[in-house]
């Protein structure tokens, strides 16, 4: 069975070689690394998030991101980030204040760890200079605040928009309907925007940016399914309080946010074998300019 995409390899023989590579490249070692510097970075982006918000003056944000974290994180991951939310909603400072330059600074270690454990999977050596990927980490955070910025912006305000829309023309009821049908494939589509600009911004390699890719749809799609399985895991199942006792949720999170790391990962490897095996990929040993 060919599928669209995937240059005339077969699904299972991408999953085997993905899950080979996978092993060889030692990606659950660099999950871990992932998921570790992404927890100490996580608090700092969303101090530099907020400080954004309210240079922007969005707070319907705060409600739409306490929605969200309720209906996708697991509940005790949820309730972290929910305090971090109520601790940090009134922001101190500007924009540009010392302490927020020092918050960006600090998540940028979250998007480098991620730019390394990329090239690896990719198979290329980081070959672009310190001067240039401190900077390039720095904007590719500013970036990933300011997209979900704007995903937020389309889904707290697009019933607002459809009503208007549908007032115009007579029909508000439907248009209202409609988004509230079309809402979650919006939200799965941005995120594997996002997800297909991580694959091809931050690797080390030269290659032209496809939305629709194979690893794309796959890391999204497991993403949210995992997300799924590992919240009904630790509310049915899972006692991490009575394991670790007040560390249980910071257990939950690290161990949400190696999942989440490792099938980004499996992503990329997916990526790089179909480019790999195909007569017209690109030379995965070809650096930036």
């Amino acid at each position: 069975m060919k599928l669209p995409g995937l240059r005339g390899l077969g699904p299972f023989a991408v999953l085997r070689r993905a899950f080979g590579k996978f092993g060889e490249d030692d990606m659950g070692t660099y999950a871990s690394a992932l998921a570790y510097q992404v927890l100490f970075s996580l608090f700092p982006f969303i101090i530099f998030l907020v400080a954004l918000l309210g240079f922007l003056n969005i707070p319907e944000f705060f409600e739409y991101l306490r929605g969200q974290a309720n209906e996708v994180l697991p509940a005790q991951v949820a309730d972290q980030v929910n305090q971090i939310i109520d601790e940090i909603e009134q922001p101190r400072g500007g924009l540009l204040s010392l302490g927020i330059l020092v918050a960006l600074w600090t998540a940028s270690a979250g998007v480098r760890a991620t730019m390394n454990a990329l090239n690896v999977a990719y198979g290329v050596s980081e070959g672009r200079p310190v001067w240039k990927r401190m900077p390039l980490s720095l904007l590719y955070t500013v970036g990933l605040a300011a997209m979900l910025i704007a995903a937020a912006a389309l889904l707290i305000f697009g019933p607002q928009v459809m009503s208007w829309l549908g007032e115009l023309v007579g029909f508000a009821n439907i248009f209202v309907t409609l988004w509230n049908l079309l809402r979650l494939p919006v939200a799965v589509v941005l995120l594997m925007l996002v997800v297909a600009l991580v694959y091809y911004a931050f690797p080390d390699t030269e290659q032209r940016f496809v939305f629709i890719t194979p690893g794309s749809v796959l890391a999204v799609l497991v993403w949210l399914l995992a997300s799924w399985g590992f919240s009904l895991y630790v509310q049915n199942f899972a006692d991490f309080s009575a394991t670790y006792g007040s560390l249980g949720a910071v257990v939950v999170i690290l161990f949400y946010f190696y999942i989440s790391a490792s099938v980004l990962l499996f992503g990329a490897e997916i990526n790089e074998v179909i480019e790999d095996a195909s007569a017209e990929g690109k030379d995965y040993g070809e650096k930036r300019a």
